[in-house]
């Protein structure tokens, strides 16, 4: 004998039909899909953290670049990449006390010649070379989660900038 008249005429005796319950779970699986979806995408273009295009941002001044974080992640090593312009004068990379609050750095090669703070400001002044560029690499771990706004710059061009950690 079969379910006449329910739609499910398929089902044997005493299996009850539950399309409607099935047509859910399937809409949740669907949205976890899309969600999944939106993540993975999100990762591949570095919106999660440290890799991809979105997580790295790059400042440039006559006097060099910065390559810094946009997004990292809360309690992860992280870096700061500045090139020098060549010239035989000092070199001066500029960093507020807001920077320090987001990142704590853990090394920076090669080493400055000075480190000196002024209004409010720190100066890492490295020696110039002549003929090539000067490569400063700052290794950082990220310290607390949310946006910072921090300053960064070389010489006389000081930027205030977004960075994102995420927890």
């Amino acid at each position: 004998m079969t379910n006449k008249g329910t739609g499910s005429d398929h089902l044997p005796d005493g299996i009850r039909d539950h399309r409607a319950f099935q047509r859910r779970v399937w809409i949740v699986q669907r949205a976890a899909w899309f969600v999944f979806g939106i993540v993975l995408i999100s990762c591949l273009f570095g919106a999660l953290g440290k890799g991809g295009y979105l997580s790295r941002a790059l400042m440039e001044t006559p006097q060099g670049t910065v390559d810094y974080p946009a997004i990292s992640r809360w309690n992860a090593p992280d870096e700061i990449h500045i090139r020098f312009g060549p010239g035989d004068a000092d070199r001066v990379f500029i960093a507020d006390a807001a920077f320090l609050k987001g990142f704590f750095v853990e090394g920076i090669d090669p080493p400055p010649k000075a480190v000196t703070p002024k209004a409010g400001l720190i100066h890492y002044q490295f020696p110039g070379n002549p003929g090539l560029p000067v490569d400063v690499r700052f290794r950082l771990h990220t310290q607390s989660p949310g946006f910072h706004r921090i300053h960064l710059g070389i010489g006389d061009h000081v930027s205030a900038l977004l960075v994102l950690i995420l927890p």
